[in-house]
């Protein structure tokens, strides 16, 4: 017996007393080239190595050979990695969509598949009009009547004889009637098996179809035989699934291109500069043709086989030119309202678009107001609060509230971070954005106002009594006070002279935080930092007096600050 991968099954056959191992596997591989999944030759594993020997044993004594050298049973990867982390989930989540499972994590798993190809196969099935909104179509049923991969399938059904093109059109393509589904089985043909031109042949699909149907012919052509035999019999194989005869009209390379693009709707490309062999895929990629290809002449390709390129740009091996008038029935219009960020307003556009490709604009006359009210608010996200006139005094609003949020937590004090504000804009910014349309509309916005519609009424009144913006020092100034985001000590900036006479510290909440001062000379340099005012007048004050009455000898500086008159201004000592 000759091991394949039939003898790692359960499966018993009778009389096996010897095996002989070749040391390879055929396993199915997701090829990001072609977006299809292919049988790719790999060296075996030791597990799938193993009970591939163990065959020639199962019913009685029997013999492996093993067809590589002792040593080389070292260097074999010791398990095979689940199929399930490498493959093409597009044909999973189509059966899944068919069972009535919209979300993976409803089953258990003995590999979870990976949330990233979840998440580009439920991409594809929609784009293949196969799932919507989380179930699959009618398309999507009809897909999975044909055995193969869902990209192949939609082109196939795409192909279906009507509505037929007018004569006048066939005529004029080269096509003849009722070619299209023979075209659409001669082109799955050629996608699902290897290329039988060389490397050099270029990139154009079409010719590969054009030497397919003159070997059918009988005509000599230059390819590799083996694989146009292979591409015949699978060509076969669907014409008699559709029951159709075998075509070998002239073929037309744009219609080649409209079967692609329904098989690989991200990959329609658009040339970035005229005969540049550079194309922007609708997907966002950029991806070029081999150097002088013939296809350089066209504006557009439906691109089938290509090499992603990792952070490049990558390869095209095999497209197809796309007409104009196939990409306006191929394209969607809609309407796209954005932020221009350099012109400072809300911008909209109808676009008619492919993916990322933009295949015509035009300006929206009327932007409606839900719409222009969201791009406000995603922009205020991106570029802050400052875009709304948001001020230093709002700054300590938002201070205020958030110590009393920390200091009383039983009391409902809202979360006014600026997070959670840019986070909730909808709730409490949207309703005054209804003229808005512009970055100075923005801040023209009665910052201050809105904020106050924050508080429940009977926290707003309760703001300025237990989180003061200002205290009244003894000499009758109004000195503002510095509240921090994470419930610090508020702090306040005072000349020493301001405050003779004050023998307690001042305080907030209900007396429960003590304000840290910050005492100044008169030239408002600091000169002592303090929590504890009245250890600070019986102790360090004696000393700051020195140094004081030295540097500014006009001003008074009395021994006793506790029955001292508090001044304002300038109290010059007596000469």
């Amino acid at each position: 017996m000759l091991a394949t991968s039939i003898a790692e099954t359960s499966l018993t056959i009778e009389g096996i007393t010897v095996v002989i191992d070749c040391g390879y596997s055929r396993v199915p591989r997701f090829d990001p080239r072609s977006g299809l999944t292919r049988l790719e030759t790999i060296r075996v594993t030791k597990d799938a190595a193993d009970q591939r020997s163990g065959r020639a044993g199962r019913l009685g004594p029997g013999v492996c050979y093993r067809l590589w050298s002792e040593g080389s049973s070292a260097s074999l990867v010791l398990h095979r990695s689940p199929e399930i982390l490498d493959a093409d989930l597009a044909p999973l989540m189509l059966e899944l969509s068919q069972w009535g499972v919209s979300d993976v994590r409803e089953l258990t798993w003995i590999t979870p598949p990976p949330a990233g190809a979840v998440s580009q196969a439920k991409e594809l099935l929609q784009q293949l009009d196969a799932v919507e909104n989380g179930r699959i179509t009618d398309r999507g049923r009809k897909m999975l009547q044909l055995p193969t991969h869902p990209r192949i399938a939609h082109m196939l059904l795409s192909a279906a004889p009507s509505p037929m093109p007018s004569p006048h059109r066939l005529a004029r393509r080269g096509f003849s009637e009722g070619g299209g589904q023979g075209l659409a089985t001669d082109v799955a043909a050629l996608l699902e098996e290897k290329d039988p031109l060389s490397r050099d042949a270029g990139a154009d699909l079409t010719l590969r179809l054009e030497v397919l149907r003159k070997w059918r012919r009988g005509e000599k052509v230059i390819a590799e035989k083996n694989s146009l035999e292979r591409i015949e019999r699978l060509a076969e194989s669907w014409r008699r699934i559709f029951k159709i005869d075998v075509n070998n009209s002239v073929v037309a390379d744009v219609e080649v291109g409209k079967l692609l693009a329904a098989a690989y709707p991200e990959r329609i490309a658009r040339q970035i500069e005229r005969n540049s062999e550079r194309y922007k895929l609708a997907n966002g990629r950029v991806v070029k043709l081999p150097p002088h290809d013939p296809l350089m002449s066209e504006p557009w390709l439906s691109v089938a086989h290509l090499d992603a390129g990792g952070q490049g740009e990558g390869k095209i091996f095999l497209a197809a030119p796309l007409s104009e008038e196939d990409l306006h029935t191929l394209a969607h219009q809609r309407e796209t309202v954005r932020w221009d960020a350099e012109r400072g307003m809300v911008v909209g556009v109808v676009e008619k678009r492919i993916g990322n490709v933009v295949l015509e604009t035009k300006p929206l006359s009327i932007i409606p107001a839900e719409k222009r009210i969201n791009v406000l608010c995603e922009a205020v996200r991106a570029e802050g609060l400052k875009v709304i006139g948001w001020s230093e005094a709002d700054n300590q609003w938002q201070a205020r509230v958030m110590s009393l949020r920390g200091w009383r937590p039983d009391e409902g004090w809202p979360d006014v971070s600026e997070g959670h504000l840019l986070n909730t804009l909808d709730e409490w910014l949207s309703p005054y954005l209804l003229q808005a349309n512009k970055r100075t509309d923005l801040q023209r916005l009665n910052v201050s106002s809105m904020l106050t519609g924050l508080l429940p009424w009977n926290l707003a009144s309760r703001l300025d009594t237990l989180a003061p913006s200002t205290l009244e020092v003894p000499s009758g100034s109004m000195i503002s006070l510095a509240y921090g985001l994470q419930g610090e000590p508020p702090l306040m900036e005072v000349r020493l002279q301001e405050v003779f006479g004050l023998l307690e510290t001042p305080s907030v909440n209900e007396g429960k935080i003590q304000v840290i001062l910050h005492l100044l000379s008169p030239g408002y340099k600091p000169v002592q930092i303090t929590r504890d005012l009245k250890s600070f007048w019986q102790t360090a004050y004696h000393e700051v007096r020195k140094e004081l009455r030295i540097r500014y000898r006009k001003h008074s500086w009395p021994e006793d600050p506790w029955t001292a008159k508090a001044v304002r201004g300038v109290k010059k000592s007596r000469q």
